[in-house]
């Protein structure tokens, strides 16, 4: 990266500061794209104790810090014929993004029942909000975390795209440390780059078999995200957390809407009950170990899960999915249904669910410990959403069957359900038509070694979280900074590469 030898007029980058980790990280980032002179940055902040950082802070002089809960706090009126006319003009299923917002439907909703009417008045402050931002600064990107956390940054992406502003998030790889800078959730760029290169590729080497996936694989991954949530803390420090989380005050965000203190503490010990109840329902009836010859594997995505939620949302009742598979795999197989070791960061699921799933002839339950790449050397076939454990079967020499969008796609190994009406037709041809194709990985592999960027990102984002912490617990951006300078500098190379990644798809 090269400084802005001229006195050119710089151009803006909208910067979603989300909450926890996403927030610290981006900042890093845009410190390094900072030194370019090249760029004014405009803040969009969604926490009050985030916002008296970024302000504190003179690292960087934002051009402008909006407070984005602002939009819609304390308004009721709505207008449905404008949501309409918005959803026409900016093509959007409104629903469909409505129902990705754990706060509003099946997830996060202990504390508070959202009505239509009260969705309908968030969503539409929310982007006639973006509108206006994205109108008045005219950015040439718009930089924010992985879309589908939350409704409000995959609004401002939608928005975003369709006002032709590109918008880039980190896209994780199935390697561990790897990712992209996209500007789609699924990373697509992989998947045209691959398209381009493989009639006229040579390459047939096994550099790249399940040796190699045992030695990159995302377990490590796996083990820094189950860090990141105090539930897996032990009790001491979880007491002394909630201590500090329940008796500070909360901001007003839709988030924390009908939360209380009392109300909090409650929860937590319903919680505490309830997650033990379902722990020990999960061990005494899910099987430990292989015990069958002909299975068929479906690792279930852990939920709620922003994936899912954003490009699969008619899969996200594994329950029904589960059934179905189970309803055309071959008579002579079996159904092993794995549980995701990060539910566990997630309350594990109810015993009722659980139940639905050992209720099903033909499927057994696997426990969360069990080796996935044990399970996947011996198994006829990988069915599932999205996700690495599909990844992993190609290095297996297993057929994958897929029902979303991945980067892997378009290998001959790997069939994309149309339909439920042809699932078994489907399955059965995928296991009894199955031809390796080591071209066809070694393909996939540079272009994604080459799309790609090394970087400890997850060790990053758990960083992250511990700074959103310092600054909820302390409530003192001095001291905040103070850390967060130890974090950048620690991170300082990590943070040039990010920066470099994101300069390179202006």
């Amino acid at each position: 990266m090269e400084k802005n030898e001229t006195n050119d007029k710089k151009e803006n980058i909208v910067v979603w500061l989300d909450f926890d980790a996403y927030s610290y990280v981006n900042f890093g980032a845009i410190i390094e794209l900072a030194k370019l002179e090249k760029f004014d940055f405009i803040g969009i902040v969604t926490t009050k104790q985030d916002m008296s950082f970024f302000e504190h802070q003179k690292i960087i002089p934002f051009k402008k810090l909006i407070y984005y809960p602002d939009c819609y706090i304390n308004k009721s009126d709505f207008n449905l014929d404008k949501l309409k006319e918005i959803e026409t003009k900016y093509e959007l299923n409104l629903w469909s993004d409505v129902f990705t917002e754990r706060s509003f439907y099946l997830y996060w909703t202990d504390f508070y029942k959202f009505n239509k009417e009260e969705i309908f008045v968030i969503i539409e402050k929310s982007i006639l909000f973006f509108i206006q931002v994205l109108e008045e600064f005219q950015p040439k990107m718009i930089l924010t975390q992985y879309i589908g956390e939350n409704i409000s940054n995959l609004l401002l992406y939608k928005i975003g795209k369709k006002m032709n502003i590109k918008t880039i998030m980190p896209v994780a790889m199935f390697i561990h440390n790897r990712i992209i800078l996209s500007d789609n959730i699924v990373g697509r760029e992989i998947i045209d780059e691959y398209k381009k290169i493989i009639e006229n590729f040579e390459d047939t080497s096994n550099k790249f078999t399940e040796n190699y996936i045992k030695k990159e694989n995302f377990s490590q991954t796996l083990k820094i995200q189950s860090t990141y949530n105090p539930n897996i803390l032990n009790s001491s420090q979880k007491i002394n957390h909630y201590k500090k989380r329940i008796f500070t005050n909360l901001e007003p965000t839709y988030k924390n809407k009908g939360k209380s203190q009392i109300k909090l503490i409650k929860n937590k010990f319903q919680q505490y009950f309830e997650i033990k109840k379902r722990e020990k329902f999960l061990n005494s009836n899910s099987i430990k170990k292989i015990e069958d010859d002909n299975y068929i594997l479906f690792p279930m995505q852990s939920m709620p899960e922003a994936k899912v939620l954003t490009i699969s949302p008619f899969y996200s009742n594994q329950i029904t999915l589960i059934e179905n598979i189970a309803k055309s795999i071959p008579i002579d197989t079996l159904l092993y249904v794995k549980e995701h070791p990060i539910q566990k960061t997630k309350l594990w699921r109810s015993v009722e669910f659980y139940k639905k799933i050992i209720a099903i002839p033909n499927v057994k339950l696997v426990h969360p410990s069990v080796n996935s790449q044990e399970l996947i050397a011996n198994t006829k076939a990988v069915i599932l959403i999205s996700g690495g454990t599909g990844f992993e079967a190609i290095f297996y020499k297993k057929p994958v069957i897929l029902f979303s969008e991945e980067i892997y796609e378009e290998l001959s190994t790997v069939t994309k359900v149309s339909k439920f009406d042809n699932l078994h037709k489907e399955i059965s041809e995928a296991i009894m038509n199955f031809k390796f194709n080591i071209k066809e990985i070694n393909a996939l592999m540079t272009v994604i070694e080459n799309q790609s960027i090394s970087i400890p990102y997850f060790t990053m984002i758990k960083e992250g979280v511990t700074l959103s912490a310092i600054q909820r617990n302390k409530k003192n951006p001095e001291v905040t900074l103070q850390y967060f300078k130890k974090f950048h500098e620690t991170y300082k190379k990590s943070f040039k590469e990010y920066a470099n990644a994101i300069y390179s798809r202006f």
